[in-house]
């Protein structure tokens, strides 16, 4: 699949495989190769054909239909933001609840201090967006 597919992404671009190759800095052979099935590029090749295409590298090499651009939209952008801080907190709240008493005393008392510091200070972030949802649940008992 991955013969016909960057074919006809060479071709709906207009580039000739010598045009392909030059842009790549692969020979004419290479990129024939490539389109004949008898040669498959590499990892890096491939995310510069996704990049030139601006189509997923699942796309190229065919074992994917979703033809839609490689490219992040700006809501993609900000949820992959969002599911990493949620991710952080998980593990920070994870490692807190694994706490023995005394582990768990400390953190509370630098949280404390901390909090009023930046208080004192008028360093708190003020950010009115944030909201925190907290399940607890216990696994394999």
């Amino acid at each position: 699949m991955f013969p016909e597919r960057l074919k006809k992404l060479r071709k709906e671009k207009g580039l000739t495989q010598v045009t392909l190759a030059e842009t790549l800095g692969v020979s004419k052979g290479t990129v024939a190769m490539w389109e004949t099935g008898k040669r498959m590029p590499g990892f890096d090749m491939l995310a510069r054909l996704s990049e030139l295409f601006d189509k997923r590298v699942d796309y190229i090499i065919g074992t994917s239909e979703d033809h839609r651009s490689a490219t992040l939209t700006e809501e993609e952008v900000a949820q992959l933001g969002e599911w990493a801080v949620e991710e952080g907190y998980e593990d920070m709240l994870r490692k807190y609840a694994l706490l023995d008493e005394y582990g768990r005393a400390v953190v509370d008392s630098v949280l404390r201090a901390e909090f009023n510091r930046a208080q004192e200070m008028g360093t708190l972030n003020n950010d009115q967006s944030i909201s925190v949802s907290v399940r607890s649940k216990r696994t394999g008992e």
